[in-house]
């Protein structure tokens, strides 16, 4: 199934403990939140046994210091809903790969993070984990 929202797309996987999202543009906050509350949400069958993120984050330029913030509450309520790992898909942005790294570890949350080159390197890892 796919969920849109502005730049973010959502998509899950039948039969799989993982939902990806993608940005193919730059976000803003209102994006985020709709992100956040809505993997949340898809992610409730999971809570007990835990699931884990792709974020693909390959098309999206580095963020605003306001969405930044935003995405390290992200962080935050994905690890109270179970997440176990997060696994970035990014093959062509440095900057915005090291933005990531940073709402993850300004967010505190104990979350296994990975970068991969492509999703199906991503899918692999996450297998490994769950």
């Amino acid at each position: 199934m796919t969920y849109n929202n502005g730049a973010q797309t959502i998509t899950t996987y039948p039969g799989k403990k993982y939902i990806k999202s993608s940005a193919d543009a730059a976000t803003n906050v209102a994006e985020v939140k709709w992100l956040t509350d809505k993997l949340v949400s898809l992610s409730a069958p999971y809570k007990a046994t835990g699931w884990a993120y792709i974020c693909d984050i390959s098309k999206m330029p580095p963020v605003t210091p306001d969405v930044s913030t935003e995405l390290i509450e992200l962080h935050k309520k994905l690890e109270a809903s179970n997440c176990k790992a997060m696994a970035f898909v990014n093959f062509a942005s440095f900057i915005t790969g090291a933005q990531a790294k940073e709402h993850g570890k300004k967010s505190n949350a104990a979350i296994q993070e990975g970068t991969f080159r492509t999703e199906e390197d991503a899918i692999k890892w996450i297998d490994s984990i769950l």
